[in-house]
């Protein structure tokens, strides 16, 4: 047994341990979640929205989970020779203490890759977001029709963090398309 002193320091340090741990979810906010909307039998979308870091230590968003496709990746646009291609990033994304990284149409995305139904215009849908600090946070958001996707904005969402929940296992690999570059 412990005495009231030994326990008084070991609470004192368990404390003080806490106060320095990593961000927490309440240190992100989130923009709202946007998924493209399918049209006919289109076999994969993107996710969309903006991730601000109002803690002092950056983050990194490790992956998404999603029971709404057999695979989601991290990806990212890049034009090279004039071509557009999509790329998977690997890694993850880092998102830096106060600052806001946007993840949207023609940047950054999240791939849903081989959807096992459509996403239908103005419906809900959910995935987690997996960091490496705040741990798991599950979103829900809107289905859009392409041309009424807008840029996220950084405000708070309906986010809340979650350590249990079941997803498919996602396999990793690489992905990428070639698309001509839009004028």
């Amino acid at each position: 047994m412990l005495s009231l002193g030994l326990q008084r320091i070991f609470a004192a340090v368990f404390m003080s341990l806490m106060a320095l741990s990593p961000a927490m979810a309440s240190d992100l906010m989130f923009g709202s979640l946007q998924f493209r909307a399918t049209i006919g039998s289109m076999p994969s979308s993107a996710a969309y929205l903006s991730i601000t870091n109002n803690g002092a230590m950056a983050d990194r968003l490790l992956a998404v989970e999603s029971s709404l496709a057999h695979k989601t990746e991290l990806h990212t646009m890049e034009v090279t020779n004039g071509v557009m291609k999509m790329r998977q990033i690997d890694g993850g994304i880092a998102i830096p203490a106060g600052k806001t990284v946007q993840l949207a149409p023609g940047g950054l995305h999240v791939m849903l890759i081989r959807l096992k139904a459509p996403l239908n215009a103005d419906e809900s849908y959910r995935v987690t977001l997996v960091f490496e600090k705040a741990g798991k946070v599950k979103l829900t958001g809107l289905a859009k029709r392409p041309a009424d996707l807008k840029m996220p904005s950084s405000h708070s969402s309906d986010a809340h963090s979650s350590d249990a929940h079941s997803s498919d296992a996602h396999s990793s690999g690489s992905h990428s398309m070639d698309m001509p570059k839009s004028n």
